[in-house]
């Protein structure tokens, strides 16, 4: 509502003001009856046709020039502050809202009407009087209006480029929910069946004692506690997402475990690869395990696909809460590696460190290397 407004005071506010001040101008004039209707004919259009000058630039520029030689041919030539005003807004408008072509027309005929106006003007006894005004009332504002036009040109491609960015972006960011949700979709559903599984082996174990059946019921435990925790993330992805997530058929998610399978596909597509572990490895809740494998498998996919470095080092690092893993990738000469096609990867990386209660950096300093810190407590980022 407020950009109503200001663009009507954008287009009405100078056809009025002009409007009050030709009318307030006339009567010092002391012209003929005749003449003065013809030249409060005149104020009337030139000004008022100005409230349409962004959305009909070209008529209003004809229909401003056609009342200043009509006006010069049937009485005398309008000398109206407000009707000479008119003219260099309508100039301007048509350089400003009109292609070339049309604006040189716009332009050419306010160049006549002027010159029409001013050979007929009887108080005029040098025709030099011509270029003077061509130069203020066409010349400049054409400049003027043609120099706006050209920035807002270029401003609306920056604003409709960004926009294009901004869909991609979210385009993105929902495409690698779905991914998530389908991953996660997939942990939670082995995890209930760990918990199944168990409290069928909980039921025959039972005749046993305690003691044996303690081992099961723990288990049917931590499958359940990490299923609440997946679920919780599967949910958080679910509202945060502007499309439903469709969920594919089930299929063994990565994790950690399987790290040295995918090194072994890395090295085998040409980058050499290092492990390197720090502290005592232990096992991870299953999304934290899948979070660093992708993390991992994201980063050394894009080293080979954007990097000409030949090697590359991966360090875990175990400490008492938390797995600090790195990825560098030694420089090369060649600029960083990008994060994914359009930024999917690395919005990728952000959404699933995010999701488990994480951090993660860049380091562009020397080569290119992804660091990101995941909790080993389960634990869900509200």
């Amino acid at each position: 509502m407020r950009r109503v407004w200001w663009n009507l005071v954008i287009d009405l506010g100078p056809a009025i003001g002009l409007l009050l001040v030709g009318l307030l101008e006339l009567p010092g004039l002391g012209l003929a009856p005749d003449t003065a209707q013809q030249h409060l004919f005149a104020v009337l259009v030139s000004t008022l046709a100005l409230a349409v000058r962004r959305r009909h630039p070209l008529a209003v520029a004809l229909a401003v020039a056609a009342t200043v030689v009509a006006t010069s041919l049937g009485a005398e030539p309008p000398d109206e502050v407000a009707v000479l005003l008119a003219v260099i807004v309508s100039v301007f408008s048509a350089a400003a809202y009109l292609p070339t072509l049309a604006m040189a027309g716009a332009t050419a005929a306010n160049a006549a009407a002027l010159t029409v106006s001013i050979l007929t003007d009887t108080s005029e006894t040098d025709a030099s009087g011509v270029g003077t005004g061509m130069v203020l009332f066409v010349v400049l504002p054409a400049a003027v209006g043609a120099a706006y036009r050209r920035r807002r040109l270029a401003t609306q491609s920056l604003e409709a480029r960004a926009e294009d960015l901004e869909r991609q972006a979210r385009g993105a960011v929902a495409a690698e929910r779905r991914r998530i949700a389908r991953e996660v979709h997939d942990l939670v559903a082995h995890s209930v069946s760990v918990i199944a599984v168990q409290a069928e082996a909980g039921k025959r174990v039972l005749d046993g004692g305690p003691a044996t059946a303690d081992g099961a019921f723990t288990a049917i435990a931590e499958a359940s506690r990490s299923a609440l925790v997946e679920l919780a993330r599967l949910l958080r992805v679910l509202r945060e997402d502007e499309e439903p997530v469709a969920i594919e058929p089930l299929s063994p998610q990565p994790g950690l475990s399987d790290l040295d399978a995918l090194l072994d596909r890395i090295d085998a597509a040409g980058l050499a690869v290092r492990l390197r572990v720090e502290g005592e490895a232990r096992p991870l809740a299953q999304g934290v395990s899948l979070c660093a494998y992708r993390v991992i498998q994201e980063a050394l996919t894009n080293t080979l696909k954007h990097s000409a470095a030949d090697q590359a080092d991966v360090t875990l690092g175990y400490s008492r809460g938390a797995l600090d893993l790195e990825v560098r990738a030694a420089a090369d000469g060649s600029s960083p590696p990008a994060a994914g096609g359009a930024g999917r990867g690395l919005i990728g990386m952000w959404e699933r460190v995010a999701l488990c209660g994480g951090s993660l950096s860049l380091d562009v300093s020397n080569g290119f290397a992804v660091r990101a810190r995941l909790p080993l407590t389960a634990e869900v980022v509200p």
